[in-house]
């Protein structure tokens, strides 16, 4: 038997994780994503006024520009000599056109300008954003549903990939660390994980004949080229030898209804032709291929913790940067969070603290306490809508109520009350109706 988790009152802990650093990764992270992601959105609203502003200007210029216009017109024709004044008229008119269009092009000039550098700033923030986003996921902080891979091993590095399903409609993938990888950043050879495996791949002619005979091959010695396993389906590409420049044989194996059907395409090393149509294997075969299937995701299983990079994240099936769905992820994951913070709230013995107890094997007990008020440091900056994410964490501050707020009404109507007179000047303030038993009267 291990160390197990108690809560803070020494009561059995049903979940076997350090809750407390759970919750303070995220804490620490969200707050992180949280700031960043106001910060862009400010900026992009920001933004969004400048363009305002330059339109403004734009008009106020116009309207300078065109009434200077009118006065001239207006002032030639009074003038009593048109004839005279009017080529001067027209020579103004044209020079307050000329500096009318160089101080618009100058305020769109600046427009632009103001709108690329705040592009800039939005990206860059955007960018820190999901970095910050992608360490925390990395962090395996979320349970997982199922998985599913698919590598590349026939290249010159191997590449993989993983795709998680968690809680709450959330899928992740990443990229895989395949070359530094103890067992597959080297060739394999199917022999590794089903030795003397001999499968039908279809039927050939006989010598000298026309009957049709079953083709039978052992795949012993065929390397792994690719490979792609779900949590039911599996799709292998084989060669002869890794360096091939084609595959030889296509192995597929998917659900269908209550059963499992494999197939297996044969293709022309030489040409890379296929042929005529999958086999579909039969009976004991399948069941051949479904155990293969079963040793593979087995030995792929620590592969999955090697993740190198956050490649994608979706909620409901929309991804999460694309769609400004950062918040709604966040909110799922606190509320995930919630119930077991409200339980261990309720047994913390320190209303200060979330604590939790580490028994070990030996008999000794280790207390881990988490400081509320670190909490609270973490999110302090944030705007108050922000914060809101963090309510039912059970570590913010209570809100004070106005009967909080108010003091108790005094229940001894012998009690002297010191006050200043009143100035002549103001009123005395009123006083708020309470309930009995009554205040006593000021005493002036």
């Amino acid at each position: 038997m291990g160390a197990r988790f108690l809560y803070g009152d020494s009561e059995p802990f049903p979940d076997g994780f350090d809750f407390l650093s759970a919750l303070r990764t995220f804490v620490r992270a969200s707050s992180r994503v949280l700031a960043l992601a106001y910060e862009a959105d400010e900026l992009e609203r920001s933004l969004g006024e400048r363009a305002q502003e330059h339109l403004h200007a734009l008009e106020s210029l116009q309207a300078f520009f065109n009434g200077l216009g009118d006065v001239i017109a207006e002032r030639a024709a009074r003038s009593g000599a048109p004839q005279i004044v009017g080529p001067y008229a027209s020579q103004l008119l044209d020079q307050i056109d000329a500096l009318s269009a160089k101080a618009r092009a100058a305020r769109a000039k600046d427009l632009d300008a103001d709108q690329v550098e705040v592009a800039a700033r939005i990206r860059a923030r955007r960018s820190e954003l999901r970095a910050a986003l992608a360490e925390y996921l990395l962090s395996d902080p979320l349970p997982v549903d199922s998985w599913a891979l698919s590598l590349g091993l026939g290249g010159t590095a191997p590449q993989g990939q993983v795709v998680r399903s968690h809680p709450g409609d959330l899928t992740t993938s990443f990229s895989l660390d395949v070359s530094r990888d103890a067992s597959w950043g080297r060739p394999r050879r199917i022999g590794d994980f089903a030795p003397g495996l001999a499968l039908q791949v279809g039927f050939k002619k006989a010598f000298l004949r026309s009957s049709l005979h079953p083709d039978v091959v052992v795949l012993d010695e065929m390397m792994i080229a690719a490979l792609e396993l779900g949590p039911d389906s599996m799709e292998i590409h084989l060669r002869r030898k890794l360096d091939a420049p084609r595959d030889s044989f296509v192995i597929t194996l998917d659900p269908e209804g209550d059963e499992l059907v494999a197939k297996i395409t044969r293709f022309d090393e030489r040409t890379g032709g296929g042929s005529d149509a999958p086999y579909a294997s039969q009976g004991e075969e399948i069941a051949r291929i479904a155990e293969l299937a079963e040793s593979l995701r087995a030995e792929c299983a620590p592969l999955v913790a090697r993740k190198q990079r956050l490649l994608s994240a979706q909620l409901d099936g929309h991804d999460v940067f694309e769609r400004n769905l950062v918040h709604v992820l966040l909110l799922r994951i606190s509320d995930r969070l919630a119930s077991v913070a409200a339980e261990v709230a309720r047994h913390s013995p320190n209303p200060h603290e979330l604590s939790l107890k580490l028994e070990r094997e030996d008999g000794r007990r280790e207390e881990l306490y988490l400081r509320k008020s670190d909490l609270v440091q973490m999110v302090g900056d944030l705007p108050p809508e922000a914060i809101q994410l963090y309510q039912r964490l059970s570590f913010l501050p209570l809100p004070q109520t106005r009967a909080q707020s108010v003091a108790p009404p005094m229940s001894h109507v012998d009690i002297d009350v010191m006050v200043e007179p009143p100035r002549p000047s103001s009123a005395p303030p009123p006083i708020k109706p309470s309930s009995p038993p009554p205040p006593p009267k000021r005493k002036w």
